[in-house]
């Protein structure tokens, strides 16, 4: 049997205050990472039940990348409804929320079933580049 070093109680205290003080960061840190997921769930879902996206919060950068043709839109969400991988609104292959993916016109299927769509930036500059013909 292995004999320990005898420890003053001042010692153990700050043995068991050290293993406490781990304890409380691992379960801060699980906390933060919880109350983030939740907080940018409920976000989404916010977004995708009311259908309106206020793109004023959004960088420029995103703005001119999102589709605003709803023929494109919802051609590609009707591909989504009918794909076996959709659960809920996310596709289990990307895990993206769907119903936002198909707004944005650099995004693609996973599965290849519908792909970017470039035909929106003809003519415009796009983050300062000059307009594609």
């Amino acid at each position: 049997m292995r004999k320990y070093p005898k420890q003053s109680g001042v010692g153990l205290i700050l043995v068991f205050l050290k293993f406490f003080l781990k304890i409380n960061i691992f379960i801060g840190r699980r906390i933060t990472y919880l109350i983030a997921k939740y907080e940018a769930e409920e976000e989404v879902q916010e977004v995708v039940k009311s259908q309106k996206f206020d793109l004023r919060g959004m960088s420029n950068r995103l703005k001119n990348v999102m589709l605003h043709d709803q023929e494109v839109i919802d051609k590609r969400w009707d591909i989504c409804k009918g794909c076996e991988f959709l659960n809920n609104n996310k596709c289990e292959k990307c895990g993206c929320f769907m119903k936002i993916k198909t707004r944005v016109a650099t995004a693609r299927c996973p599965i290849g079933k519908w792909e970017k769509e470039y035909k929106f930036i003809e003519g415009r500059k796009v983050n300062g580049t000059q307009p594609t013909s």
